[in-house]
């Protein structure tokens, strides 16, 4: 790849990163003399015919944004089967390879992060572009410390099956939102929980949830509650816990409404920080004033044990310590023995095979399931050419062996997905069949044209109708101008050939009349009018002038001519016959040889139209005679 040009304007020069679905190098921009990165598509998307129609759209939209803390995104493009971004060019390190270097980052650095990253997430939101991939493996650190978010939009062209094929999955699931988790739409809060994530690894040094598989770090995001980040780091004041508890909560309703509002609680948290009045979470003690207590205190405790080396228990004390112990003890054998309890319980219930209700209408299949003794849950529907409420897939799947009681989730039907197709008349026809793709619908390979005042090349009709909905999938059918109408050339044709050109470009024959030509066969087109190559409008009329045929008279003529020049010297001496007949002009040279100046020359022949002799002498015309 290093050398390749893509596009005839990018020159790879080296690489620089990559992950499950690219390849970064950094390459040269030979037509604007610049250094740009550039992300290729690994082999394996380049054939998803899909994966590829979202990664352009996303792209696309994210290309519009325009933010300092935006990685900006210069070209989309396709060279042979590859298909690449060129983006902005920023020296530094990602944020992931900046805390695997460094550990938990100072509080304020942190902070300043966090809040340049939700700034770019703000400016995203208000233009409607999700992020859904904020990790800290997406944001890059320059070199003079600007944060600059990547792959804007990217992440939601990537489906289920495309990212399981990455490898990379087990890095994203750490920063999921519960609704990504567990399948469900996602929207801005979905970026806000991932930026809580990204936060708390920099305070941290680790991320929340770990596990030995992407569903168990997903089932964590779902279920388990976050460990606050003061319990990792006591550096953590207990401000920035709860701005960080807060991002990460599991309703999205609970967070932060906007990543305006979450920006604005840390820039006045980095405020109130740098001037002391922060708290640590485990008192109510300013942070800067807590810290110089926990010295004093240190000191005050090593002193009294230095004095007081005589030291007893109090009795008291002892007996409360023993009255903990028995109640901890009780509560760890009811444990144990609700753990064996429901351990043989699970283990007495019986078996049974889930049923196969894939097809069945929804209130069908929750019947069968309840005669299977089995529970349901409603899972999140989605698109299927099934009508809608019938069931598409089941978890577990049918035929499976689960215990009785067991929660079956059905997945119903949407019906099938439709969208407005977009109007992309007055547009080229590369252009319109790239939007028609990127919305989901099939271009009939066959394109019908037509004349038309626009340019040609630019579609003027589709079938279904432009901004009508359609099923995604549906066929487009294109009508491409062909270019304003014009005469077509029927000069030479023959009647019957220029009648079936005249209809084809949607003209009408009009009068046609015959003037004598010598050297045409009868019903030859000799002119029209209007003439050929002339611009006009549909069913304009145009008449023809045509040929009578070969004449068997004409005018007949005899003409003395006198060879002008000196009588010593012979000349190059040539006449010729011009005859115009329905303004065409046809030329015969009837005498062409050497002959003594001053001397006479008879010539004769026959015309048909209007006539006249052209005399040369030395291939200089010296006179043009009309006939007769």
């Amino acid at each position: 790849m290093i050398g390749k040009i893509l596009a005839r304007r990018y020159r790879i020069d080296e690489r620089i990163g990559g992950g499950g679905m690219s390849l970064v190098y950094k390459a040269h921009d030979l037509q604007l003399d610049r250094s740009v990165a550039v992300k290729v598509l690994r082999g394996q998307f380049g054939t998803d015919e899909d994966f590829v129609r979202r990664f352009r759209r996303e792209a696309q939209n994210a290309a519009s944004l325009s933010h300092p803390n935006v990685v900006q995104i210069f070209d989309v493009g396709r060279d042979d089967e590859q298909y690449f971004i060129v983006m902005e060019l920023v020296e530094g390190q990602t944020l992931k390879a900046m805390i695997q270097s460094q550990g938990p980052l100072p509080i304020a650095e942190a902070t300043r992060i966090a809040v340049e990253i939700l700034a770019a997430l703000s400016h995203a939101h208000t233009n409607r572009i999700v992020h859904r991939d904020i990790k800290p493996h997406n944001i890059l650190i320059a070199r003079d410390g600007r944060v600059k978010v990547t792959d804007f939009g990217i992440a939601r062209a990537t489906t289920t099956d495309t990212v399981t094929h990455t490898g990379s999955i087990m890095g994203s699931a750490h920063y999921f939102s519960p609704e990504q988790a567990n399948g469900q739409p996602t929207g801005e809060k979905s970026d806000i929980y991932s930026t809580g994530i990204v936060l708390y690894e920099m305070v941290t040094g680790g991320v929340p949830f770990q596990g030995e598989s992407p569903i168990t770090v997903a089932l964590k995001h779902i279920r388990d509650r976050v460990v606050p980040p003061s319990q990792l780091n006591s550096e953590v004041p207990a401000e920035l816990d709860a701005i960080v508890l807060r991002a990460l909560e599991k309703d999205p309703e609970d967070r932060y409404p906007s990543a305006d509002e979450m920006r604005e609680a840390l820039e006045q948290f980095a405020v109130d920080h740098a001037a002391g009045r922060t708290h640590m979470a485990s008192g109510d003690f300013p942070t800067m004033d807590l810290r110089g207590m926990r010295g004093r205190r240190g000191r005050r405790l090593a002193d009294e044990d230095e004095e007081d080396d005589d030291y007893e228990p109090d009795p008291r004390s002892t007996r409360r310590t023993w009255i903990w112990v028995a109640v901890v003890a009780a509560l760890v054998m009811a444990l144990i023995g609700g753990g064996i309890w429901a351990m043989v319980s699970l283990l007495s219930t019986p078996e049974v095979d889930v049923p196969n209700v894939v097809g069945l209408p929804m209130t069908q299949a929750v019947e069968e399931l309840k005669k299977a003794k089995l529970s349901v849950n409603v899972g999140s529907g989605r698109y299927d050419d099934q009508p809608i409420n019938t069931v598409v897939d089941t978890s577990p799947g049918p035929n499976e062996r689960v215990k009785q009681n067991r929660e079956i989730t059905l997945i119903p039907s949407l019906g099938p997905k439709s969208e407005t197709i977009p109007d992309v008349r007055q547009r080229p026809v590369d252009e319109a069949r790239l939007m028609l793709e990127d919305s989901g619908f099939k271009v009939a390979a066959e394109v019908t044209s037509r004349t038309d005042p626009t340019a040609a090349g630019t579609v003027i009709d589709l079938a279904p109708p432009a901004l009508t909905t359609a099923r995604v999938g549906t066929v487009v059918h294109l009508t491409v101008s062909s270019g304003p109408l014009k005469v077509p050339s029927i000069i030479n044709l023959t009647l019957a050939d220029a009648t079936k050109a005249l209809a084809k470009a949607g003209l009408v024959l009009g009068n046609q009349e015959y003037a004598p030509d010598p050297t045409k066969p009868r019903d030859t087109v000799l002119s029209s009018t209007p003439a050929p190559g002339t611009t006009v409008a549909p069913s304009t009329v145009v008449n023809l002038t045509l040929a009578a045929g070969p004449p068997t008279t004409g005018t007949a003529f005899e003409r003395e001519l006198t060879v002008l020049g000196d009588a010593t010297r012979y000349y190059d001496f040539r006449v010729e016959l011009v005859d115009v007949v329905g303004g065409v002009p046809s030329t015969t040279v009837l005498i062409n040889e050497k002959r003594q100046g001053g001397s006479k020359v008879k010539v004769s022949g026959r015309f048909f139209g209007q006539a006249n002799l052209i005399v040369y002498v030395d291939n200089v015309e010296k006179a043009r005679p009309a006939l007769p």
